[in-house]
């Protein structure tokens, strides 16, 4: 699977709420920085902060506006992110992610609100 596609599948599953399989696609040591979690080592820290966000917004989308490839590694894409939490309350995030994917896996991920 290409990097692109990897990212495809990792916003398919992301939006499918398919948390074990999106576990699968990181890297043991892949760190995670976003401006709204913080900044994240290694797929057991990830997977708690990602359990933890799917927990408080029970609903949740990404919208993909544009995705490129920016080298053959890098994939950086214009999202908006539509949910609700736990008490109702609507979120709706606009930002840029840029992710490294490496044979297959995601190696770092950087989150930015726009």
């Amino acid at each position: 699977m290409s990097p692109l596609a990897t990212v495809q599948h990792y916003f398919d599953l992301s939006n499918n709420r398919d948390l074990e399989k999106v576990f699968k696609l990181f890297a043991l040591d892949a760190t995670y920085s976003s401006d709204n979690t913080g900044l994240y080592f290694g797929i057991s820290d990830i997977r708690d902060m990602m359990q933890n966000f799917f927990d408080h917004y029970p609903e949740l989308h990404w919208e993909i506006h544009s995705i490129q490839e920016t080298t053959p590694q890098i994939i950086e894409l214009d999202f908006t992110l539509r949910g609700t939490d736990t008490r109702g309350e609507k979120i709706i995030r606009p930002g840029i992610e840029r992710i490294v994917v490496v044979s297959e896996q995601l190696r770092h991920i950087e989150v930015r609100n726009t």
